[in-house]
């Protein structure tokens, strides 16, 4: 090979986005190491050395560490280096799917808040609604757990063995409009939209109204809502959710909560 067919540091590192410290560094633990060295130990690259430089920060982006990366340099073969890959892969099909599980709640949670600001929160509405995937707890038991934080927290105990995500909006389930205009304070059983949810809140005309207060306190809301259905020849035939679209996480005011109502109606 000739001269002029050599990089020097300079080039390769403004060639690769490597800074030449680096270059350096790695080439002093014996990882990559210049083609050649001209007058005063100037470090020179050939060009197809660009291929392994990246395949080399393509590891170090990957946080593996250093001295594996240089075992992994020093005796490579075909064999050795698919399966450090794969065991990279791996690691990497674990952190994507943790990514998308945050990203999901993320999206959820933004996408409730959004709705809280574009809504009139004191009138009644018809919303066609989507069919979504549900994870329902166990039937509450308030004579057994007093009250409505008592029968959240046993929610929340349960909820790993149920697959429920907890970062994801809780909300209560009342069997009928006529449980939840009784005692509001007291669903039958809590659930949580998951996608991996086995119960489905069934697609369809949903009568939706809204009302503000601390978790467990509905006022007022039942008899908007039973008005606005009398008046418009509707009739509640599912079950009520009260989800919390606006909470703790974005109010600071307890009283401020914004709670939505949703039943399905024919």
């Amino acid at each position: 090979m000739v001269d002029d067919e050599l990089l020097s540091i300079k080039r390769f590192s403004k060639l690769t986005g490597i800074k030449g410290s680096t270059l350096r560094y790695y080439d002093d633990l014996g990882l990559f190491s210049p083609a050649a060295r001209g007058e005063n130990s100037y470090r020179y690259y050939r060009p197809q050395q660009i291929i392994t430089i990246n395949a080399i920060n393509l590891l170090h982006d990957l946080d593996m560490p250093i001295r594996q990366i240089c075992d992994i340099a020093k005796n490579r073969s075909p064999e050795s280096v698919y399966k450090a890959l794969g065991e990279k892969a791996r690691e990497l099909e674990q952190e994507l799917a943790r990514l998308q599980d945050s990203y999901r709640v993320i999206h959820t949670i933004r996408g409730l808040i959004n709705r809280g600001l574009n809504i009139d929160e004191n009138q009644v509405c018809l919303r066609h609604l989507s069919e979504m995937p549900m994870i329902i707890g166990s039937d509450n038991d308030f004579k057994k757990s007093g009250n409505f934080y008592e029968a959240f927290l046993d929610f929340c105990i349960e909820a790993k063995d149920r697959g429920v995500d907890l970062r994801l909006p809780v909300g209560g389930l009342y069997t009928s409009m006529d449980s939840f205009v009784k005692v509001p304070s007291e669903p039958n059983q809590f659930f949580s939209f998951a996608p991996q949810g086995r119960e489905i809140r069934e697609a369809g005309k949903y009568l939706i109204g809204y009302t503000r207060g601390y978790y467990g306190e509905i006022v007022g809301v039942q008899d908007r809502m039973l008005a606005y259905a009398k008046h418009n020849n509707l009739e509640p035939i599912g079950p009520v959710t009260a989800l919390y679209i606006h909470d703790e996480i974005c109010v600071k005011d307890q009283s401020q909560y914004l709670c939505e109502i949703q039943v399905r109606v024919k």
